[in-house]
């Protein structure tokens, strides 16, 4: 199994641009798959000088609705006109950020890409090819985390809390080990990995490729230290679980939660390639 980080906030050194966005490029299970396109076309850019062919991608997945996520598709489907592209069925619908408290900016995806038809819509859990799973609908009873609640969808005229139904996580699983990937986990990674646990996913060796959420943008406001601390420790309750965190955790998050989580806390950087 090779993972590539495409885009990521973060550059692992001055050879690569990065933005804020996910996307990676994934070889597993005989397939080639991409998970998320970043905000435009820099994934492409990053792929060419990776070495990582595009036109060969057997089918994309795309994490949740957000623009950061999904912006890249449409070039995505220059490069490679027939791949079929698996997410959630409410993540073509209509997202926005709330900011300065008043106004309510778009967060989602290209109002044009939504009628592609190579769009696969679940409406549940879905094994997409031998050993690679999407899993949709996650409990966020326990989501104690608060930094999502700036991020609305639309219901009718008005907007309305974002109820996350449009995010996907994907587990694949090769021998021994399993590859998770949780784009921007708003319903809180310790609730997905619950219900990865739940559904038999976890094997001996995890690894874990996750935005966390954990600062809200736009701004740095940061989930507070006690808080962290108890995620922290829900994080460390799966065992054989090593963590990968980049894109929306944030600095001063990843900071504290390294505190307690040691080496099974490590950072993503765009540029990274992983071989498992």
């Amino acid at each position: 199994m090779k993972v590539t980080v495409l885009v990521e906030n973060t550059p692992k050194d001055a050879s690569i641009r990065a933005e804020h966005g996910l996307s990676f490029y994934i070889e597993a299970c005989g397939k080639k798959i991409l998970l998320d396109a970043g905000q435009k076309s820099l994934f492409l850019e990053n792929a060419a000088l990776l070495g990582r062919d595009l036109a060969a991608v057997d089918f994309a997945v795309l994490s949740h609705g957000h623009g950061d996520h999904a912006g890249g598709l449409t070039a995505f489907r220059e490069v490679n006109p027939s791949a079929p592209i698996y997410m959630a069925r409410s993540a073509t619908r209509r997202y926005y950020v709330k900011k300065y408290g008043i106004l309510f900016f778009n967060a989602g995806m290209d109002r044009a890409f939504v009628g592609d038809p190579g769009i696969v819509s679940l409406d549940g859990d879905k094994e997409l090819a031998p050993g690679i799973h999407a899993l949709v609908g996650f409990d966020r009873k326990a989501n104690y985390l608060t930094t999502s609640a700036n991020l609305y969808m639309r219901k009718g005229w008005g907007f309305r809390r974002d109820d996350f139904s449009h995010e996907l996580a994907l587990v694949i699983r090769e021998g021994d080990t399993a590859c998770i990937f949780s784009s921007c986990s708003h319903s809180g990674l310790h609730n997905i990995m619950g219900k990865i646990s739940e559904a038999g996913l976890l094997a001996a060796k995890n690894l874990v490729f996750a935005g966390m959420h954990l600062y809200r943008a736009p701004g740095t406001q940061t989930e507070s230290p006690a808080i962290l601390d108890r995620f922290a420790a829900d994080l460390l309750a799966f065992p054989g679980t090593t963590y990968y965190a980049g894109h929306c955790t944030g600095f001063v998050a990843f900071e504290r939660l390294s505190a307690t989580m040691g080496e099974r806390l490590k950072p993503l950087r765009c540029g990274d390639v992983f071989e498992v």
